[in-house]
């Protein structure tokens, strides 16, 4: 059911506050050597721990990456070693792989792709647990725990909201729309995708829609910006642009004003709550985005590990399948005062199983 930013200036800050936290490629966080926990440790055994992300190529992964060196701080008994797979599958399936050779007692995996998904079935035989986050591997039973959003209702979100906007402001049909999907193969491409043509498929069918591109930006800036401007060029009739994430959106608004299109003609959404696209809400160029927070997806994903590794404690029975959703928001014009960079909460809620308290993000 599921599936998920070029790199930007604004990952160098985030960066900064990584490298702050001492995390970086290959970096060790969380040792019993840690800062002074507010965790209390039942016992005195620490457990090794992976987290295999996606890595810095796309700034959405950097406040996820971040949130696991914090979190960590406050679980002493999770020794976590981060490693950047570089935005590829194949070299994602030789870290989980090297990680059990290397004895991980624990993997926490962001997939890249759902190629991934035979090396956590390797792992998760070969006895280690395992806790993805963000994007899923399509066999569920191979993992513990899924932290992440509904890719799904994500894109039927974002796309009632363009076609509500569209509506009230009473623009003529039909109404041409783009659509950008993310990384082909990734859960979160897949779901927003399927989510926003499940929304748009009765007005395609009656007429008041029209598709005119659809295709994979990859999530990249660079990848929606030239892929829009090429679309332009044969015609600006386009009423609305919808992204699978913000860094598409940013590129789409780029190309939109070397097009010489004022801000608001062409409606166009994301999701992420990028602080770009924040700052494009508030000036026009965006409609709307939708948060599902990396940071509290990481540091659930965390709590969860260190549930299981130290109580043996799983999402019970009513989390379907073990997963465990993050809530989101639409956000526009209306509640931006009250969303943060990425959707980060000032207090992360405790994850809602087992044993877990707010922390101070």
């Amino acid at each position: 059911m599921r599936r998920h930013s070029r790199r930007m200036l604004a990952v160098s800050a985030v960066a900064s506050l990584i490298a702050a936290a001492g995390l970086g490629t290959g970096g060790v966080v969380g040792s019993a050597a840690s800062t002074t926990a507010e965790h209390s440790v039942s016992h005195s055994k620490v457990y090794k721990v992976y987290f295999i992300f996606t890595g810095y190529a796309y700034p959405y992964f950097a406040p996820m990456a971040q949130a696991v060196a914090l979190a960590a701080k406050h679980y002493p008994d999770l020794n976590i070693k981060i490693i950047n797979a570089n935005n590829s599958g194949p070299t994602e399936s030789s870290d989980v792989a090297t990680a059990v050779a290397a004895g991980a007692q624990g993997i926490i995996l962001n997939t890249v792709e759902e190629s991934v998904t035979a090396a956590a079935q390797r792992a998760a035989a070969a006895g280690v647990p395992i806790v993805t986050i963000d994007r899923d591997i399509s066999a569920p039973k191979a993992r513990i725990a899924f932290i992440g959003d509904d890719d799904f209702v994500l894109g039927e979100t974002m796309t009632k909201g363009v076609l509500a906007t569209l509506a009230a402001r009473k623009v003529p049909k039909p109404w041409n729309i783009v659509l950008f999907e993310g990384t082909l193969g990734s859960s979160t491409a897949i779901g927003r995708l399927d989510g926003a043509l499940t929304v748009l498929k009765p007005y395609v069918k009656n007429g008041s829609v029209k598709i005119v591109l659809n295709t994979s930006a990859n999530f990249a800036t660079n990848t929606a910006q030239s892929d829009m401007s090429a679309e332009l060029a044969k015609t600006t009739n386009i009423q609305a642009v919808i992204c699978g994430n913000d860094a598409m959106s940013l590129g789409v608004e780029t190309a939109l004003k070397d097009h010489g299109l004022p801000p608001g003609k062409v409606l166009v959404t994301g999701a992420d709550a990028q602080p770009q696209s924040l700052t494009a809400i508030r000036s026009g160029w965006q409609l709307n985005t939708v948060t599902h927070s990396p940071y509290l997806e990481a540091f659930w994903a965390v709590e969860a590990m260190d549930n299981y590794l130290q109580y043996k404690i799983k999402p019970p029975a009513k989390f379907h399948s073990g997963n465990i959703l993050v809530p989101m928001t639409l956000v526009t014009k209306a509640n931006i005062s009250k969303v943060g960079g990425w959707g980060t909460p000032v207090v992360v809620p405790p994850l809602p199983y087992g044993k877990s308290q707010p922390y101070h993000s």
